[in-house]
């Protein structure tokens, strides 16, 4: 369907959304069902504080072992080194994803606010079917 109605920047338009997306809330019991599911998929992928604590204890023991002479300083450098950089990866992504995800899921207009324009791009395929535009006004949405 080719559109007739007189273009104009893009900003007046998403900001018509985001007021829509104001009254937009995703029910409680859904968010808790989402947040499971981002559970799951996060043990799918193996348990993470296990993980992390035997990373953490294994640091522990290298420490003594160091202390002890069992390891040079450059063994232990090199071990400790790796150890941290693999902690690094589980750390702060985790916990910061599913509470970004709980954040963002009790208002979306905040996801929509901190988001790229691709990323709005795509969030708006995901939440709208259809977006109608008359004289430079959003005057309905499919969603």
């Amino acid at each position: 369907m080719e559109c007739s109605q007189p273009s104009t920047f893009l900003n007046v338009y998403e900001e018509q959304l985001i007021t829509y997306l104001g009254t937009f809330h995703i029910p409680t019991d859904y968010q808790k069902k989402v947040l499971e599911a981002q559970e799951k998929l996060q043990s799918a992928y193996g348990d993470v504080k296990q993980r992390k604590a035997t990373l953490e204890a294994q640091l522990v023991r290298l420490k003594d072992q160091y202390k002890w002479g069992h390891k040079t300083r450059y063994e232990y450098l090199a071990e400790y080194n790796a150890i941290k950089r693999e902690l690094r990866r589980f750390s702060p992504i985790l916990d910061n994803m599913l509470n970004s995800l709980a954040f963002f899921l009790k208002d979306i207009t905040q996801a929509w606010r901190q988001a790229t324009q691709e990323q709005r791009n795509r969030l708006a395929k995901c939440l709208f079917e259809a977006i109608w535009i008359k004289d430079k006004r959003v005057y309905a949405v499919t969603p």
